[in-house]
């Protein structure tokens, strides 16, 4: 019996009327005309009002319908309690309003001209389509829905976890024993090696093992009780796709291909998957088809993707297990990234005021992510290592909010991506891009998740004060697109304020040029010491590295989009590290010919007369003491014009004070008298401060 739980019940004295009505006439049981047996009586459906009744034309027990009288009887009650208890929540909720009368209501008048039609199949009203995307049952659904697909995650990636560390094992353990997969791996259809289990704890699945050059649908594994599926499978030489009875296995050699691949072209994985199954196709008679079906061809992306994340893990943890065995101290694993910049130091010969390292940043919000796209939330154990843990950026929130009243008079920082500019764009994401830097050899070295925000100052801080941490020695150079802002906003704020004189700031010098020149006489590298040719453009190849990326991670999960980002960075420095030698070479010929031509310039320059010094001609003396003059002056212009700018903002401040305390009501005759002494003494203030600027300056500032 099929009893819908919205409809009415069907009870049982009317199943017994129902059943003596379908009794078959008496002459039922004679022969049939042609003389043969009466057939077996057959069940037949009854269709309702409300419910479908199954029923037999042969009587039913007295004890089989007391049985199914009590089941209903059990099930009315349970389904009762479940009704009770979801209208309770509902009212919790507030998406069922509470009952205000009592008493039986009066039933409205017929309607039947205005009653709405009912809406059968999937067609809605445009009026009432909107009307239930704002309805409070559509979004309690969404929630619920969303809670059971987060939990159904996070019960997935709990089983993949407690599997990891066993995964590696077996991993390096075969990857040792088989030279790397090249010699042939355990037979899956043979008997279990290492397998102390009883016969009957051993058992036989199908599973569909995919290689690089060959597929099998359904092939029988045997699988024991001692050995999780997982490592079992691992043993065959496959990777499972599921950490529960896995039915379908990648090689590992074939996602070791896929992986060096990724790298090199980021080929996306369903199109490497369908190239792979035409590929696999034509060398079987038996393609691989759904489960239950003969023409419904198997999607392999997710199953493969699965394989591709366990394969990702097992090379973290191998290279923690290596960092670990080697007790790599915080500054081998800066010297494992760049080798050059943080590695031994032999017979280096530097000037005393030049900067150790030079760390170059900026931002990209092409590698943006798309809040409908996923709905994961990484925790910051599973942040990749080369991103900076949020918690870390929270601090530095923290600390420039509390220093806001004091920035007061400085220039916005840029407008390069900030919150109201291409709004439309960023409503759609969570994650709007990222904020990184790269040492002069361009290595990665730090990278910023930009959650819902611009490009803030407090990214670029927070870089570089974990930089810091692990090198309280060195002196960091940094160039960033607007290294003027910066440093002004770290010196008011007074920010690093221990280690603000190991700091040196620059403007990369792709930006640079457009700058005042007043701020390329400071911030130029290309016109002060210290910086060589170090250009600080390093993240813009890093970026057009990553740019085919951009559209597969906008529709990934938030946490595929960090490991990918991650993987990637790792092989573009793998790839830096071994070119050593051709950086270094090219740098070297670089230097030469900018000498060279240099030399060229300045023995033209000296066969001409100098005319502030009539008989002589241009000397590299009177070239380095009319350059100091220029930055000079420039640079006192700068500190007073940038004093008069702080003097303003103090006085704005006060003017916005006063006017507070004008708007503010007064009610009694005390906070009146209050509120004109505030005034007087506010009045008082800015008359001081317009004094102290003065009133050209005044003008001048309030113009530029």
């Amino acid at each position: 019996m099929l009893v819908p739980s919205c409809l009415g019940r069907f009870r049982q004295n009317d199943q017994g009327s129902l059943h003596q009505a379908l009794q078959p006439p008496a002459c039922s049981a004679s022969l049939q005309p042609n003389g043969q047996q009466p057939r077996s009586p057959k069940k037949k459906a009854i269709r309702s009002n409300t419910i479908i009744v199954r029923v037999s034309t042969v009587h039913a027990s007295r004890r089989s319908r007391n049985a199914a009288a009590r089941s209903n009887r059990r099930r009315e009650a349970a389904e009762q309690a479940d009704i009770d208890e979801a209208i309770q929540l509902g009212r919790r909720l507030g998406i069922i309003l509470p009952q205000t009368a009592t008493g039986i209501q009066a039933a409205p008048p017929s309607n039947t001209e205005n009653r709405q039609e009912p809406l059968f199949g999937s067609y809605f009203d445009a009026d009432i389509r909107d009307e239930w995307a704002d309805s409070p049952i559509a979004t309690h659904a969404e929630y619920f829905r969303l809670r059971r697909y987060a939990e159904r995650r996070e019960t997935i990636a709990q089983q993949w976890a407690e599997l990891d560390n066993e995964a590696t094992a077996a991993y390096l353990y075969n990857q040792q024993s088989t030279s790397n997969w090249t010699t042939p791996a355990a037979n899956p259809s043979t008997n279990l090696s290492r397998c102390v289990c009883a016969s009957k704890d051993i058992s036989e699945r199908r599973v569909d093992m995919i290689d690089i050059i060959h597929q099998h649908g359904g092939l029988l594994v045997k699988f024991c009780k001692c050995t999780p599926d997982v490592i079992r499978l691992i043993h065959y030489g496959y990777f499972a796709c599921s950490a529960d009875e896995p039915r379908t296995a990648f090689s590992i050699r074939l996602v070791q291909y896929h992986h060096f691949l990724w790298q090199a072209s980021a080929v996306p994985d369903s199109a490497f998957i369908e190239s792979l199954s035409s590929f696999l196709d034509t060398r079987t008679t038996s393609p691989l088809f759904n489960r239950g079906s003969n023409h419904k061809r198997r999607e392999l992306r997710v199953p493969f993707t699965l394989c591709i994340d366990l394969y990702n893990r097992i090379l973290n943890k191998s290279r923690k297990i290596y960092e670990d065995g080697l007790r790599f101290t915080s500054i081998d694993k800066w010297a494992s990234k760049c080798p050059r910049c943080f590695g031994p130091i032999l017979n280096e010969v530097r000037n005393p005021g030049e900067a150790t390292v030079h760390l170059s940043m900026d931002g990209n919000f092409q590698q943006r992510h798309y809040a409908h796209s996923s709905k994961d939330c990484p925790v910051e154990d599973q942040y990749p290592e080369l991103f900076l843990r949020p918690s870390k950026i929270t601090t530095d929130i923290e600390q420039l909010a509390a220093t806001d009243a004091v920035a007061t008079g400085i220039n916005k920082p840029h407008k390069a991506a900030n919150d109201t500019r291409d709004g439309s764009t960023w409503d759609k994401c969570d994650d709007n891009g990222l904020f990184a830097s790269t040492c002069r050899h361009d290595v990665p070295l730090i990278i910023a998740n930009i959650h819902k925000t611009g490009e803030k100052l407090y990214y670029p801080l927070s870089i570089i004060r974990n930089f810091l941490v692990d090198f309280p020695d060195y002196k960091v150079g940094v160039l960033y697109d607007i290294g003027c802002h910066l440093e002004a906003h770290i010196k008011k704020r007074n920010l690093l304020s221990d280690r603000i004189a190991d700091l040196q700031f620059g403007t990369s010098v792709f930006h640079a040029y457009v700058h005042e020149w007043s701020c390329q006489v400071k911030y130029n590298p290309r016109f002060n010491d210290g910086w060589g040719l170090t250009d600080g453009e390093g993240l813009e190849r890093f970026w057009l590295f990553l740019s085919p990326l951009v559209s597969t991670l906008r529709v990934s999960t938030r946490l595929h989009r960090l490991t990918s980002i991650q993987s990637r960075a790792e092989y573009y420095s793998a790839k830096l590290t071994s070119s050593t030698a051709d950086w270094l070479s090219k740098k070297s010929s670089d230097c030469t010919e900018t000498i060279k031509s240099s030399a060229s310039i300045l023995r033209q320059l000296h066969a001409l007369p100098n005319p502030t010094t009539p008989g002589t001609n241009y000397t590299n003396t009177f070239f380095e003491r009319q350059w100091d003059l220029e930055r000079n002056y420039h640079l006192n212009i700068n500190q007073t014009r940038e004093k008069a700018r702080q003097e303003l903002g103090h006085l704005l401040c006060l003017q916005e004070e006063l006017d507070a305390s004008l708007r503010r009501v007064a009610t009694s005759t005390e906070q009146a008298i209050s509120r004109a002494h505030a005034c007087a003494n506010i009045a008082i203030q800015i008359r001081n401060q317009r004094i102290t600027i003065g009133a050209h300056a005044l003008i001048d500032n309030l113009n530029s």
